[in-house]
């Protein structure tokens, strides 16, 4: 049967070429379940899905809702959101907060293990300076110009972005990388203070972790709304990039580095902003459609 609907859509004259493909797709491998997390190729897959029957699930991963789930809220069978403030945009009798699925290796990470591998000293506090990838190098070059001042308190290991390096200064208590891989989760849980673009998935790590942030949002994107929700929840201190300079930079640092009470704080509070459960949630989820 599934050949034979395959064949249908493939003679079919009505559907654009998009639709054809996704309902062949659906036809091929024949899922119990659909899901979509946003982005404008969820959309056509979970229209193909909807006429075809199949149980469909969406996630909502910022803070504001995404177009894609905007348009196709109304077919799913259930929602996840990743913040409790996400409920309120979508239907409450098929929406659960959930929280954002991580890296499982994310809470893996070793303090020590950072130490002993960046050659780190453990009586200066550590910083860690994530440019991010989109618009990076406006972020790394305020930090550029920042460094002089920030290594006579602190200890900075900065991730650019591919191919945003910067020229920065020699120092031993300064150490640039374009990325970072399995060290990644070590640097995360050995950081005293993260300042970070305010994307979804870094969020949720900060989150998981229970980590201080300065959050330096992405202009005119998602990412300034994540970024004042932290801060209305006191999860996180924001700067603004029309506000951003070196020696504001230079002074918010200090300020929470010097506050012990602060940055306690701060980690309590954006430890409450997702669920360490999330992926576990959604997959009950979507166990949950299949027998039904």
């Amino acid at each position: 049967q599934a050949e034979d609907g395959i064949r249908d859509v493939e003679r079919s004259r009505g559907l654009g070429d998009v639709y054809k493909r996704q309902i062949y797709i659906i036809l091929k491998f024949r899922p119990d379940v659909v899901m979509g997390a946003g982005g404008f190729i969820s959309v056509p897959v979970i229209w193909a899905a909807w006429v075809l029957q199949k149980k469909i699930i969406i996630h909502q991963q910022d803070i504001k809702p995404s177009l894609s789930n905007i348009l196709t809220m109304n077919l799913a069978h259930k929602i996840t959101v990743t913040f409790e403030r996400s409920l309120r945009n979508f239907p409450a009798d098929k929406t659960i907060w959930t929280g954002n699925p991580v890296r499982s290796g994310i809470i893996e990470g070793n303090r020590q293990r950072a130490y002993e591998r960046f050659a780190l000293k453990p009586d200066i506090p550590l910083v860690l300076i994530m440019g991010g990838g989109t618009g990076a190098l406006s972020v790394n070059t305020i930090v550029n110009q920042a460094l002089p001042e920030l290594i006579k308190f602190c200890q900075i290991i900065h991730l650019t972005g591919v191919g945003k390096k910067v020229t920065g200064i020699a120092s031993e208590q300064y150490q640039q990388f374009e990325f970072l891989e399995e060290e990644m989760k070590d640097v995360l849980v050995a950081a005293d203070l993260v300042v970070s673009r305010a994307g979804l998935s870094v969020l949720t790590e900060f989150s998981i972790l229970g980590k201080p942030v300065i959050l330096i949002p992405l202009p005119k994107s998602h990412q300034e709304e994540n970024a004042e929700y932290f801060s209305e929840k006191g999860a996180a201190k924001v700067i603004h990039q029309k506000n951003l300079s070196p020696r504001i930079l230079v002074s918010k640092v200090k300020e929470l580095l010097n506050d012990k009470a602060a940055l306690n704080i701060l980690s309590s509070k954006i430890g409450k902003m997702t669920k360490p459960q999330a992926t576990a949630m959604i997959v009950e989820q979507i166990f949950n459609l299949v027998k039904q």
